[in-house]
């Protein structure tokens, strides 16, 4: 009786120990899968900010921004005012002074001038990704991301910074798009959203159609663009899952064929006034 006992004893406790490896199991596994889940969702916000920093110094390199005013602050010497004040007034103390005052600058691309590039600060946003790089690289190689494509991404940055040193707009502009053009590769290694993926490859196409009209190829900027609404058709054929974002869905088809159509014109400022538009557009879906 005392064996017997002792027996169902034993057989009970590898009953509640397989139940609670079971769920121990569970657990490990459902933990490990929540934190791949947060560490996907942390790696998407990284590329979407190279993203954006990428398509910012892009735009800086032609002074498009997408707000229409900006304050500008400068400084106005008063000596000059009071000179011919002070020359008829003999023993009087003349004093340097100067008052700052705003103003409301356009950032009207038809207006501004495209040349007078500010590469100081487009060399603090490349530091800046610089800086960030190295960690957003170790998320990625978390993932298991395609470890050349990730060495590809400071190499690229490196002949930028090459391009900044020696203020050369066209290869930069090139090498900067050849930038971006990893991120949808990074994304496609661990991220299931194809809309995600989708809306990186029209912004690359897009992007490249830019480089490509710096250059005055039009033909070859009329391809990319081609591209871009290949890219486009999939969110365009999926507005059912959008029907919130309906209006910039259609916004932002129109405004693919626009440039489509500048590359006929060959009118650069008017494809740039698109370009802009459409970026703008990009950013909301």
């Amino acid at each position: 009786m005392k064996k017997y006992i002792i027996t169902i004893s034993i057989l009970i406790f590898l009953i509640l120990s397989t139940i609670g490896g079971f769920f121990i199991y569970t657990n490990v596994k459902a933990n490990q899968s929540n934190s791949t889940d947060i560490l996907k969702e942390k790696c998407m916000s990284e590329i979407e900010y190279l993203g954006n920093n990428i398509i910012l110094v892009a735009n800086e390199l032609n002074n498009i921004s997408y707000i229409e005013y900006k304050i500008v602050e400068e400084k106005v010497s008063t000596s000059d005012s009071n000179e011919n004040t002070n020359s008829t007034q003999e023993g009087s103390e003349q004093k340097d002074s100067a008052i700052n005052y705003s103003n409301m600058d356009s950032t009207s691309i038809l207006t501004n001038n495209s040349q007078n590039i500010d590469w100081n600060n487009i060399n603090v946003k490349i530091e800046d990704m610089y800086s960030n790089w190295t960690t957003i690289m170790i998320d990625l190689s978390s993932l298991n991301t395609n470890k050349e494509n990730l060495l590809k991404f400071n190499k690229t940055l490196d002949e930028i910074t090459r391009n900044v040193e020696n203020k050369d707009k066209a290869n930069c502009l090139i090498n900067l798009v050849n930038l971006y053009s990893l991120l949808p590769l990074y994304i496609s290694d661990f991220y299931s959203n194809n809309e995600k993926l989708d809306i990186f490859k029209v912004k690359y196409n897009i992007l490249y159609s830019y480089a490509q009209v710096e250059n005055e190829n039009w033909t070859e900027a009329s391809n990319y663009i081609e591209n871009a609404k290949n890219s486009f058709s999939n969110i365009l054929n999926n507005q059912v899952n959008n029907i919130n974002k309906i209006d910039i869905i259609n916004k932002v088809y129109i405004l693919i064929n626009e440039l489509k159509e500048d590359c006929n014109t060959k009118v650069k400022k008017i494809f740039l006034v698109n370009y802009s538009n459409l970026m703008r557009e990009l950013e909301n879906l």
